[in-house]
């Protein structure tokens, strides 16, 4: 058997493409160009489903990044409702603040922590009772104006009726034309004016406010807004429909008046 020097194989291997490349013989300068375009057209080929397969990969790695962006996204608003919440939050018991130094009474702040699903807007419970020095009948406000009154008390906690309850009551007098009467709550949702004189100076737009002559509440608290008036003789004895100046579905902090 015939042994090829090692040296000759390695000068073939690396001289040999340099011949067939740069040989200009014609005949071997046309086989160059068919052996050529026919490799670029292997190669074309060839290109199609590597292509495809560059283009699933960059897929899966752009969509890991989407996912990743989007659990970002999802974290960042999470805390920008948190930041949220307490912002509200701040504003809200710096209205209270503000309130209570403005008043001369004492007043026992207070958080809700629940509320009857079968009678939401009628009534609440709040975090403070007996203990802190809470009593039934006390009236219960916030910075808008009265919300309600206390109506039933334990040790750490207390029920508290809302201004638009039936059961509800409290003397008011419109701060316009000081037209005194009562006001009590309705299955409307609002509230409703009666006791008033039938000449009565009062129309939709006055502010309602709690008169000198009730017994729990302070004077001029604001009680809500007239929304319409009834003519005198009705089947009713309300004289007036009255809108509570306290959103009931949004208490959620409150200052008990001792």
């Amino acid at each position: 058997m015939l042994k090829i020097p090692k040296n000759l194989i390695y000068v073939l291997v690396i001289v040999a493409p340099f011949w067939l490349l740069f040989f200009n013989s014609p005949f071997w300068h046309g086989l160059k160009l068919k052996t050529m375009g026919t490799a670029a057209s292997w190669v074309s080929v060839a290109n199609v489903p590597l292509k495809e397969v560059q283009i699933l990969l960059s897929y899966r790695i752009n969509y890991a990044d989407y996912k990743k962006f989007q659990r970002e996204n999802m974290t960042l608003r999470a805390k920008s409702v948190d930041l949220d919440e307490v912002r509200d939050e701040n504003a809200r018991l710096r209205g209270l603040l503000g309130l209570k130094a403005r008043q001369e009474f004492t007043t026992i702040a207070a958080q809700v922590i629940a509320r009857d699903p079968a009678n939401w807007n009628s009534s609440l419970m709040i975090n403070k009772g007996r203990s802190d020095g809470v009593k039934p009948g006390m009236p219960v406000i916030n910075a808008l104006g009265v919300a309600g009154k206390v109506a039933e008390v334990a040790a750490h906690s207390a029920k508290v009726i809302l201004v638009n309850d039936p059961g509800f009551s409290v003397a008011v007098v419109d701060q316009r034309s000081r037209e005194a009467g009562l006001l009590s709550g309705s299955l409307s949702g609002e509230c409703r004016l009666s006791y008033l004189p039938e000449d009565s100076d009062v129309k939709a737009g006055d502010q309602i406010v709690t008169s000198r002559l009730s017994n729990a509440f302070p004077e001029g608290l604001v009680v809500g807004q007239v929304v319409e008036v009834y003519p005198p003789g009705g089947i009713s004895d309300a004289r007036a429909q009255v809108r509570p100046a306290v959103d009931v579905a949004k208490i959620e902090e409150v200052l008990v008046v001792k």
